[in-house]
């Protein structure tokens, strides 16, 4: 069995374990410890991705409840009301139109004179936007969890190939 000293004196491997003054169990780690750097960062993608959807998804919010006010005062079929005068404050305080807001968002712009049924049915397309935005932020936390997950096992492995290394050195300097 060999040993092998690296430019500063430590021991840089043992024996056929050594691979490029590296041992096989120091690569390995550091193979590890690049895949959880990698996991973390996507991760912390997904947290800015999640963030940004959860900030729609309350001016959507903002935006139904501005229409639904909006709804209230329609109260007899006949008569009319405009989403010019729907307006709220959105995540940022900003005060803003939901007349302006929804085709901003990926939603039909409802008439600039609404009946009661008019006001329905823009209110149901929020909706259908809000459950959508839902459901996406609901797939990507479980994205989220997933690459937790994996930073932890690929953290762990890299702790444990060290341990190892360490271990098998202490056994051979103890000789």
């Amino acid at each position: 069995m060999s040993m092998n000293v690296d430019k500063m004196g430590g021991l840089s491997g043992v024996g056929n374990d050594v691979v490029g003054g590296k041992s096989l169990s120091r690569m390995f780690a550091e193979l590890q410890m690049m895949a959880s750097d990698n996991a973390k960062r996507k991760a912390k993608d997904l947290m800015d991705t999640i963030k940004t959807k959860q900030t729609r998804l309350k001016d959507a919010y903002a935006c139904k409840q501005a229409l639904q006010e909006l709804q209230s005062k329609s109260d007899n079929d006949d008569k009319t009301v405009s989403p010019l005068h729907a307006n709220f404050k959105d995540s940022s305080g900003k005060l803003t139109n939901a007349w302006l807001w929804m085709p901003q968002n990926g939603i039909k712009n409802p008439k600039l004179v609404m009946k009661k049924d008019d006001v329905k049915a823009a209110i149901a397309r929020i909706n259908t936007h809000i459950e959508s935005l839902g459901t996406d932020t609901q797939t990507q936390m479980i994205r989220l969890q997933d690459f937790m997950g994996q930073y932890n096992n690929f953290l762990q492995g890299a702790h444990k190939a060290i341990g190892d290394g360490k271990q098998t050195l202490n056994a051979i300097l103890s000789r």
